[in-house]
């Protein structure tokens, strides 16, 4: 019976270090259903997403404790199941470039969760660009409710950005599921 994993990785960025996670993955002979990595700073984050046998993801649940310890990670490991996406007609994709300033980011997720908007990703950057302040610059990729009003949705966002002084766009798309 097939079992998941999601494992996360942290710790000081240097090359080879995420090849580390992936060849001990492969060699327990998990598959990588998916993953993000990311650099803060200085310091890098892994997640994945695994797959396999129960042996398979004991043997990574038992092994990467000692790998993160010889290449001085911070690991955090969680059974979980397989994902039962949520049936929903319309995703969205949320862009959104503000001066950046502390608060904001929570500003546009309250915005979503207050309407029962599920957040599938969130990636935002802050960017300095010469002599102007530094700009953040937020995405958020979204599936909306069964019976979200798009219209409605898209007026509310647009006010939220103009209260801000945010420049904000909304791309929305069928789902195929």
């Amino acid at each position: 019976m097939e079992q998941f994993l999601v494992i996360t990785a942290m710790g000081q960025d240097r090359p080879g270090i995420c090849d580390e996670v992936v060849r001990l993955v492969s060699q327990c002979e998990c598959n990588i259903v998916d993953s993000r990595i990311g650099g803060f700073g200085c310091e890098f984050t892994l997640i994945m997403l695994l797959s396999g046998s129960q042996s398979a993801i004991t043997q990574v649940e038992t092994r990467l404790p000692l790998l993160a310890q010889q290449h001085d990670l911070i690991t955090l490991l969680k059974r979980t199941r397989r994902y039962e996406p949520i049936n929903c007609d319309y995703n969205a994709d949320f862009n959104i470039s503000v001066e950046d300033r502390t608060g904001l980011i929570e500003k546009f997720t309250h915005f979503l969760a207050t309407r029962q908007i599920d957040l599938t990703a969130l990636s935002a950057n802050t960017r300095n660009y010469d002599d102007t302040p530094p700009m953040l610059e937020i995405f958020i990729s979204s599936r909306l409710p069964d019976g979200c009003h798009i219209i409605e949705l898209q007026e509310a966002f647009q006010a939220l950005c103009e209260s801000l002084d945010a420049k904000g766009t909304i791309n929305f798309s069928q789902n195929n599921q």
